[in-house]
């Protein structure tokens, strides 16, 4: 049995490995649980700074790479998610309890990052011309085809549609963790 759950998890003892977990470097407990949160705030950095070169590369005329940048920052959680699960960690539970203030403040920054970077790939594609000009873009284009807007719309209809969808589950994964709690704290009165 253990042989199994040693297989199960080989991928987060490579994982551990290329982080360094059991390296020297990562020093005593205390230091390690600060090189730990260093790495957490680093990847939301990271995630921001993607954004950002997303919307800069839309700016200046190159929106339609920058899909590759966005999808590129969404790797971070997609190894979180699978890191956590491998350790039986149900990390959907764990983001449904993000404090509300929190969870405001990301689907805000989110939505303006999805609202301005759409809007300069649109702009780009009905105008003919990024709304910064370094040449990058494509300057002949007088008018992108109506199968670009499609795309362009979908995309931030998708975004919504995400957004809504993660809500929803988020709902659903607090009601679920509060009757989790009640159940246990339930068991803990009657012991």
């Amino acid at each position: 049995m253990n042989n199994v759950s040693d297989r199960k998890n080989r991928p987060n003892a490579f994982a551990d490995r290329i982080a360094g977990f059991d390296d020297p470097s990562m020093g005593d407990e205390r230091e390690r649980d600060i090189i730990l949160r260093a790495y957490t705030f680093g990847a939301v950095v990271s995630t921001y700074v993607f954004f950002a070169l997303a919307l800069v590369f839309a700016v200046l005329g190159a929106g339609m790479w920058s899909v590759l940048i966005v999808l590129g920052s969404i790797v971070t959680s997609g190894v979180i998610s699978g890191y956590c699960k491998r350790e039986n960690v149900d990390f959907s539970m764990a983001m449904a309890r993000v404090s509300p203030r929190r969870l405001i403040v990301g689907n805000i920054v989110g939505a303006v990052f999805a609202i301005v970077w759409v809007g300069a790939i649109v702009f780009h594609m009905s105008e003919g011309y990024p709304l910064i000009d370094v040449g990058m873009g494509n300057q002949t284009m007088p008018g992108a085809p109506p199968s670009t807007y499609s795309i362009a719309i979908g995309a931030a209809f998708g975004f919504i549609i995400a957004l809504t969808l993660m809500t929803i589950s988020r709902v659903r994964k607090i009601k679920q963790a509060r009757a989790e709690a009640a159940a246990a704290a339930y068991i803990e009165d009657e012991d």
